[in-house]
């Protein structure tokens, strides 16, 4: 086991706290990672807005990493309001951000209105 697991081994079994972890870590030149490489590569796929309508088309994509910075700043994506009548907009960016913070893939929202205008958010799996 290499030092990073056994000091957090340490605070999991309550031997230290949290602050002396990372005094333990900084005193042996024990990096912090802030990104796991399978989050580095989940923040690097697609997240895909496509909207299809009788009138405008729309195909958004942006990586993850980038939605998850605007979701943070802004607490919207550009997705034309106007094809998303009658839909809670706040709601849906919550549910938005919690599939991205648990790196689900594949579909998020699938709506289709009742004027056959169809929207579909994901991540390319």
């Amino acid at each position: 086991m290499d030092e990073k697991l056994r000091i957090l081994k340490m605070v999991e079994d309550g031997t230290i706290t949290a602050e002396e972890a990372a005094e333990l870590m900084n005193a042996m030149g024990v990096e912090e990672t802030k990104q796991t490489p399978a989050r580095r590569n989940y923040d690097k796929k697609m997240f895909r807005i496509v909207v299809d309508g009788s009138g405008d088309k729309v195909n958004i994509q942006f990586p993850v990493g980038a939605v998850k910075k605007i979701l943070k700043v802004t607490g919207t994506l550009p997705i034309p309001e106007k094809d998303l009548q009658g839909v809670n907009l706040e709601e849906m960016m919550d549910a938005i951000s919690e599939c991205l913070d648990s790196e689900i893939e594949g579909d998020f929202i699938s709506v289709e209105a009742v004027d056959g205008t169809r929207v579909r958010i994901y991540v390319d799996k």
